[in-house]
């Protein structure tokens, strides 16, 4: 029996999300962006710090994912300004606090996404770990290496990342379609 292959949004539909929430609610939009733009775990997204971010590199280290395994991921320069906004003065400690000044659960971050998709038209159960798949689909259709993905997901076997492989099978079938075969 063959693996479930991983539910993941459009590009237009992550467009949508990424811009539901209100310009001033600064940490919704953060996580949202980071969730996608970093193909961060949500567990990976609450224990980020501040001080694991490299702003003149335009690198994130993530600590202790999966498999207590470090890795550095790139993030945009989008992303770092809206991180420049949230946390301006800080210093050190997490990056995303709850407004009780508490690092967010999973649950909560959960709860924000599941809010922000609600609020478009997207016809799909969204949750956190789709923008991770999202994430590493839309980088294989923009042509990017697999290793190189990998990479960035933290996955230890290349065999994980190759699923996203599967799941760009309607471009497949477009370029099949335009390409010129003799008949």
């Amino acid at each position: 029996m063959g693996k479930k292959l991983p539910k993941y949004l459009k590009e237009d539909e992550v467009r949508k999300l990424l811009n539901a929430p209100e310009r001033q609610k600064t940490r919704d939009r953060l996580i949202l962006r980071i969730l996608y733009r970093c193909g961060l775990r949500v567990s990976e997204l609450t224990s980020l710090r501040i001080e694991d971010i490299d702003v003149e590199e335009g690198m994130i280290t993530v600590r202790g994912g999966k498999g207590d395994k470090d890795r550095v991921v790139p993030i945009d320069d989008d992303t770092l300004d809206l991180i420049q906004l949230y946390k301006d003065d800080a210093e050190e400690g997490v990056l995303i606090l709850s407004q009780r000044n508490e690092p967010l659960s999973t649950r909560q971050v959960e709860r924000i996404v599941k809010k922000y998709a609600d609020k478009t038209d997207i016809k799909k159960n969204v949750y956190p770990h789709m923008l991770r798949h999202s994430f590493a689909v839309h980088c294989l259709k923009s042509g990017m290496n697999l290793r190189s993905v990998q990479k960035m997901l933290g996955h230890s076997s290349l065999t994980t990342t190759q699923i996203y492989l599967d799941l760009t099978g309607e471009d497949v079938k477009k370029d099949y379609e335009n390409h010129p075969l003799p008949a």
